[in-house]
């Protein structure tokens, strides 16, 4: 037998420094120059993600969001889309929970023009009727078509259930479809028109820029813009409570989706660094604990995987897996069995060594590109953390212990109070989950 290869150590890196300003206006400015590379990525970020919607409206962010790469005030869509050709760009634009985005990639010598045109898109965008309900179309098709799929059926199926009825996050960032379908182009415009606004909104530059002339660009297109955004919402994540055991029935299905979790922590907690870690080892890595019992050991899945989610409000905790239909109650056993067990027994010296030395080892390749660096940025603008986040990166997760993770493996996983979600065939799978004394048994149709 060949032994596997020892790790090495992992290769030093220096995150890039950068600079940021604050204009008058309110947008704030940051700079990473990168002078050995051909590219810029240009991320514009305003707090105008699904966190900012009124639930009734739960889908505008992201619909706005979309249209602003079809066209402006100044440009068609075909007019819009010529002018990118013609410059040789790649714009774009989406929305989270936390914030929107625009942006683009380019040469460094389109930097003048592409700003020229991302700000027509930010200020001044046509947000055209038949667009709209082109994209709206489009985004109600897709939501019914993930319902069809056990996966993302599950994924949102999991979050109605786990999160209290008035909580925003149990339901997609992109919305429902009792709440797009309503939307009118008139609410979009409204919607732009009140949360696209420089004092709620940053601008990220990295690639091939000198600081000084790059600030008197932004300056040149976005100094004058004006307006003032509200913000978004204070959420409280609370759950749904007491442990639950639900099943979203699909008939003749042969196979079941697993999600089993609760509410985990939000962007801010100190146990940040610990979390991550921990929950790596459990569920984040090819050798983790979950993968290794429930694939490698006992072959019922092909993939097992756990992680946190966090966001300025506590996201959700999911582990998941999908399962052969006839083992779906011993794959929640041996799932929650981990959970319990990453609680009580702490991890070896060794067994933590290759996480951790792994996430310090995987960390640059997220920064191979100049968009990749453009969207580190983003966290320390969205979430006000510090400048030296990058820098100190690697030491926090070198500093992880075995202690560190226990502890934060008994204060942040609650089996006892997790949601436990499969998606499958409920007349195959309910009467084991009963046998298996793992909570009330509760069955919803998947439509």
């Amino acid at each position: 037998m060949i032994a596997r290869p020892v790790a090495g150590a992992p290769r030093p890196y220096t995150f890039p420094d950068f600079v940021s300003h604050r204009l008058p206006n309110g947008l704030g400015v940051w700079l990473v120059p990168l002078p050995e590379r051909e590219l810029v990525s240009v991320h514009l970020l305003t707090d105008a993600g699904a966190a900012t919607e009124d639930e009734v409206q739960a889908g505008a962010a992201s619909l706005t969001a979309q249209l602003l790469v079809t066209g402006t005030r100044r440009l068609d869509a075909a007019a819009f889309a010529e002018t990118t050709e013609r410059l040789g760009i790649v714009v774009s634009s989406e929305s989270s929970w936390d914030s929107a985005r625009a942006g683009f990639v380019a040469l460094g010598q389109h930097l003048d023009a592409g700003l020229e045109l991302l700000a027509e898109m930010v200020r001044g965008p046509r947000l055209d009727a038949g667009e709209f309900e082109r994209l709206k179309a489009e985004r109600l098709n897709d939501i019914l078509q993930g319902r069809a799929e056990p996966g993302r059926l599950a994924d949102e199926s999991f979050l109605r259930e786990l999160y209290a009825d008035d909580v925003p996050y149990g339901r997609l960032s992109a919305g429902r479809p009792e709440t797009v379908e309503p939307l009118t182009v008139e609410q979009i415009r409204a919607f732009h028109a009140s949360r696209y606004a420089p004092n709620v909104a940053d601008i990220i530059i990295a690639g091939a820029i000198e600081p000084d002339v790059a600030l008197r660009t932004v300056e040149q297109h976005l100094g004058g813009w004006t307006g003032s955004g509200p913000g978004h919402r204070s959420i409280q994540a609370s759950a749904r409570a007491g442990r639950r055991v639900v099943i979203v029935d699909r008939p003749g299905s042969v196979q079941s989706e697993l999600r089993v979790g609760h509410v985990g922590i939000d962007r801010d907690d100190p146990r940040y660094f610990s979390a991550m870690v921990m929950s790596a080892l459990l569920g984040g890595v090819f050798g983790s604990r979950l993968n290794l019992r429930l694939r490698e050991e006992l072959g019922y899945t092909y993939g097992a995987r756990c992680s946190f989610d966090p966001r300025r409000a506590a996201g959700p905790f999911i582990a998941s897996a999908a399962v052969e239909t006839d083992v779906t109650a011993k794959a929640v056993r041996e799932l929650l069995g981990q959970l319990d067990r990453i609680r009580d027994a702490p991890p070896t010296e060794t067994e933590l060594a290759e996480v951790r030395d792994y996430l310090v080892g995987v960390f640059p390749l997220r920064f191979e590109t100049t968009a990749g660096i453009a969207a580190a940025i983003e966290p320390l603008a969205v979430y006000d953390l510090p400048d030296e986040w990058w820098h100190a990166y690697r030491s926090n997760l070198e500093a992880v212990t075995v202690s560190d993770v226990h502890a934060a493996a008994h204060e942040l996983v609650h089996p006892d109070e997790a949601l436990i979600l499969i998606v499958g065939d409920a007349s195959k799978v309910r009467g084991e989950l009963a046998e298996a004394d793992l909570g009330a048994v509760e069955v919803i149709p998947a439509d």
